[in-house]
């Protein structure tokens, strides 16, 4: 399915970061964002995932996407790159998009065991604060702070084999508006729940939004157009949505 162009906010000048960049949800958000004219900072443990999605953006772009060495993971690496992303930043950063998890189905929640949920909550809900911790100190006033969430907390019913994901789900959701209500509106904080079925090659069969649907959007959260979006969790469910939005027409109810 080809995507029609849509438009995108001016960000030129602008200085974005993409935790999960070379992720499949984070591949649309740095490329929208460079296509916006956004330089964006990318941390990364790995060499050959970082050249992937070099190579995975158009060659006009590749100048103004700028890798940090390192993991998000933990406090500390975390820090590290918070401190690499401060030494290449001049003022700080106007945008931050976290899109580091993965939302998948497990072992059912008590015969997969405490360690499993365990195992669950750490990798899918920690990170998201971890993030949050390095990256907003470093936003400019009046810049963006989005995570990306999944829809299995928020669906209809709550299954035994996604009930630890949900759970994390939930509390990213909790989590994201209590530091929105810390922050007070600047920066911005925003919980984005992605209805959309992105995979490494791009937009799965099935979905109803496109990838690049996903990533104009998260470029017009990030940018001056969006500046009146704090504290919303947001369900980004159709194409509809996101054109109005862009266009700047949004309906009640379009961004949360």
């Amino acid at each position: 399915m080809t995507t029609p162009s849509l438009p995108l906010p001016d960000l030129d000048g602008a200085t974005t970061l993409v935790a999960g960049g070379t992720g499949n949800v984070g591949f649309f958000a740095v490329d929208s964002l460079l296509r916006a004219g956004a330089d964006v900072l990318v941390p990364t443990r790995s060499n050959a995932k970082f050249d992937r999605l070099r190579s995975r953006l158009a060659p006009d772009l590749r100048d103004r996407l700028i890798g940090l060495s390192g993991d998000v993971g933990t406090p500390e690496s975390a820090r590290g790159i918070a401190e690499q992303a401060r030494a290449k930043t001049f003022g700080g950063l106007d945008a931050v998009v976290s899109a580091v998890a993965t939302w998948h189905q497990g072992p059912p929640v008590l015969a997969g065991g405490f360690d499993a949920f365990r195992d669950v909550i750490e990798s899918r809900l920690y990170p998201h604060f971890v993030i949050a911790e390095a990256f907003v100190p470093l936003l400019k006033s009046g810049g963006s702070y989005t995570t990306i969430n999944g829809p299995v907390a928020f669906a209809g019913g709550v299954h035994s084999s996604t009930g630890p994901i949900a759970a994390a789900s939930a509390a990213q959701n909790r989590l994201m508006l209590a530091i929105a209500d810390e922050t007070g509106g600047d920066p911005r904080v925003n919980d984005v729940v992605m209805w959309a079925y992105l995979g490494p090659n791009g937009t799965r069969p099935g979905s109803n939004l496109q990838g690049e649907e996903v990533g104009a959007f998260l470029a017009w959260l990030g940018g001056p157009d969006a500046g009146e979006v704090h504290g919303r969790t947001i369900h980004l469910r159709t194409p509809d949505q996101v054109r109005r939005t862009l266009a700047g027409t949004p309906q009640t109810g379009d961004l949360g």
